[in-house]
């Protein structure tokens, strides 16, 4: 079978086991600390590319090729340097503002995409030299515009008022292997209490992997897809794997619904300065495409692996040990480590979901033992009347009779004629 044709026979919750996280960028210890964990922040704002130890990926020939990822972000500046030769297309979404239509200069609805973008598929150049690295720069990026607007309810004139199932049914349509989503607004919350997760139900029964990211603290919304089953939610980490920090206490951040953490804190990006050239900036937002990026290097190394194999992979392999599945609120199931995901065969792992809980939408069943569909009962065709058929009959009739009293005026009318041009015999 293929990856999205396989169904996953048996249930599995989110959270198997509660715990101390057990995590390490590259070669850290099982827990994290000041001590034990390497710091990568001397790597410069590409350091997630030695953390993740992603060049010898590349080096043999792991790169995403083959595989789509839609992005579901904001405005997206296809000009800039480091997305140059990048495998990218914009579908013409009826609903949503162009995100390619904007000036240049308008970084504030630029950046927040652009930088996503580069973090999966650029080329490590920009307008002040090097730039973003992607982690998975030969995949196909479908674009979508979902998160114009914010938190504006449709106001704002940048914007997608487009429903958000209309949007992922698209790219399911379209053939996406992976969709990942830094971000949320008021609109799609609100779309999502109405029912759109049939259609989250409907992407993953396709075999799509579902990747978003986790609020950050000071964030206004609850974003939609946190609470949603089947979805990889992701939280950051910084170069010495330490996670993001509250704003204002300073203490960790902690989310009951993280899945996985990922570098995320002092990343590349671009715009965010009001330049092109290279910045970097922080959350969960720049943890999240390196999540789906790497699922992308996994689908191709493991092309006969199923979505939910992938998923079971990338939450055993976190940390630089072989360990039993343990979460935390700071770090999930660990931060994911891109070596040992790539190197072991995820087809060892049960045909599962392990990223469901039964009071969450959308439930197990929706998603893998559907209901059939009622069938649609053949039309009946209406019984024919006998009134057609007894007019016909009789008009035949009328017909016969005029032509026969036609036929007999006709033989008057010759006899007459005929015994008048006899001969007279006298």
């Amino acid at each position: 079978m293929t990856r999205g044709g396989k169904m996953m026979a048996n249930r599995a919750r989110r959270w198997i086991a509660a715990g101390a996280a057990v995590v390490a960028l590259a070669t850290a210890a099982v827990v994290p600390s000041a001590a034990s964990a390497q710091d990568f922040s001397g790597g410069g704002p590409n350091w997630y590319m030695d953390a993740m130890k992603i060049a010898p990926i590349h080096d043999a020939g792991i790169t995403g090729e083959g595989v789509t990822i839609a992005v579901f972000d904001g405005g997206l500046y296809l000009d800039a340097p480091t997305l140059q030769g990048a495998d990218i297309e914009v579908p013409d979404f009826d609903g949503c503002h162009d995100p390619l239509d904007y000036a240049p200069t308008q970084y504030e609805e630029l950046k927040h995409g652009t930088s996503v973008t580069s973090l999966i598929v650029g080329n490590g150049t920009s307008e002040s030299g090097e730039g973003p690295k992607g982690i998975a720069p030969e995949a196909h990026i479908l674009y979508y515009g979902a998160l114009q607007g914010g938190d504006s309810l449709g106001q704002s004139p940048y914007t997608c008022k487009a429903p958000f199932e209309d949007v992922l049914d698209d790219a399911v349509a379209r053939g996406t292997d992976i969709v990942t989503m830094s971000g949320g607004s008021a609109k799609l919350a609100e779309e999502l209490s109405e029912g759109a997760y049939e259609s989250v139900a409907m992407a993953l029964r396709a075999g799509v992997v579902i990747v978003a990211g986790l609020p950050n603290d000071d964030t206004v919304w609850t974003f939609e897809l946190d609470e949603g089953n089947g979805v990889i939610n992701v939280a950051s980490v910084d170069a010495t794997a330490a996670p993001a920090k509250k704003r204002y206490s300073e203490e960790d951040m902690a989310d009951p619904n993280t899945d996985v953490t990922a570098p995320g804190i002092g990343v590349a990006g671009v715009g965010f300065n009001e330049t092109w050239g290279m910045t970097t900036w922080q959350g969960n937002s720049a943890a999240t495409p390196l999540v789906a990026g790497l699922i992308a290097l996994g689908m191709q190394k493991w092309p006969d692996a199923t979505a939910a194999q992938l998923t079971q992979s990338l939450i055993h392999n976190t940390g630089s040990n072989p360990h039993e599945l343990e979460r935390s609120d700071r770090y999930g199931y660990g931060i994911v480590n891109a070596t040992r995901f790539i190197a072991e065969d995820p087809t060892q792992y049960p045909d599962e979901h392990p990223l469901f809980v039964e009071e969450r939408s959308p439930s197990f069943d929706a998603v893998y033992n559907p209901p059939s569909p009622t069938p649609t009962p053949e039309p009946v065709a209406a019984p024919q009347s006998e009134l057609p058929m007894v007019l016909v009959s009789l008009a035949l009739v009328v017909v016969l009779a005029l032509a026969a009293v036609a036929g007999v005026i006709i033989l008057i009318v010759v006899v007459v004629k005929r015994s008048r041009r006899a001969p007279d015999a006298s």
